[in-house]
């Protein structure tokens, strides 16, 4: 994978000179684009340049990671600015899937004294849930070998936002509140869990950091 600026070098002059030394050459090459800071190019005059080890002891590595892969296509240039790297960084980290774990983990502790319930019926509520869930990984490996990371990463995303929904839509809090609900608590609890586990094992190719948190 090179930049866009190297592709000559790299697919012409540098097979070339493979060619003429007897090396095999290179099966593929994919040239990415450009960088862009507020849709500028990153210039020292411009005083755009941004230090991504500072905004990862700020926000932590994982934040700089998953922007740079959610918006960085390898076909196109991506654009990066302050404003937008905090607005997905709450919005998709802490809100969606932040909020999914602890929610998640809170009802959880108070219901089954932190041990995750037996799975229980499989309901027509449940089905689109589980559904994408156990068709993830087909789902990113097929984005992955199209060198499509953002849409692998926004795959794992998608079912994170289902799941929030599927709080939304069996109101596990209304079930806590009587006994005669709780062999239905029990199936909805283990069905966000054995979520969350799917996007957990699915993160560390993108995200080093987030799933041992999750998985803790």
């Amino acid at each position: 994978i090179k930049a866009k600026e190297g592709v000559r070098f790299d697919s012409f002059i540098w097979p070339a000179m493979l060619m003429a030394l007897d090396i095999p050459l290179p099966k593929k090459l994919y040239g990415h684009g450009w960088l862009l800071f507020d849709n500028d190019k990153m210039s020292k005059s411009k005083g755009n340049v941004i230090d991504p080890r500072a905004i990862s002891d700020l926000y932590g590595s994982d934040s700089v990671r998953y922007i740079l892969l959610k918006d960085g296509p390898i076909r196109d240039d991506s654009n990066y600015s302050s404003k937008g790297f905090l607005t997905s960084m709450n919005s998709d980290l802490v809100n969606d899937l932040g909020n999914l774990v602890s929610r998640t983990v809170a009802m959880i502790e108070q219901s089954f004294a932190g041990e995750i319930p037996p799975r229980g019926a499989v309901t027509a509520e449940d089905q689109e849930l589980i559904s994408m869930a156990e068709t993830l990984v087909a789902r990113i490996t097929e984005k992955v070998d199209a060198m499509k990371l953002p849409d692998a990463l926004a795959e794992i995303f998608a079912l994170v936002g289902r799941a929030n929904k599927y709080i939304d839509e069996t109101k596990p809090w209304i079930l806590q509140k009587n006994e005669a609900d709780k062999y239905r608590l029990s199936a909805v609890l283990y069905n966000l869990a054995e979520t969350i586990r799917f996007v957990a094992v699915n993160l560390p190719p993108f995200l080093t950091k987030c799933p041992d948190k999750i998985f803790e």
